[in-house]
């Protein structure tokens, strides 16, 4: 026998809700900064540039082409 399910969605206010995102939303970036302290402290939130690395800008068009029949 199968069954037929129904669900039914309702919204309900909270009034802590406002709150308890604000300290969630906090939390999360105070967790992500202190992870990128640890993980380069050096950084400091700035990017590197690496002249003369492997990756270039740019497409190489002839990869992924197949011959034309």
């Amino acid at each position: 026998m199968k069954r037929h399910w129904q669900i039914h969605r309702t919204t309900v206010s909270r009034p802590e809700a406002r709150q308890r995102w604000d300290r969630a939303y906090q939390s999360i970036l105070r967790w992500s900064i202190e992870t990128d302290q640890r993980s380069d402290p050096s950084m400091n939130g700035k990017e590197e540039y690496h002249e003369g690395g492997g990756i270039r800008s740019g497409l190489d068009l002839s990869a992924g082409q197949a011959p034309d029949d």
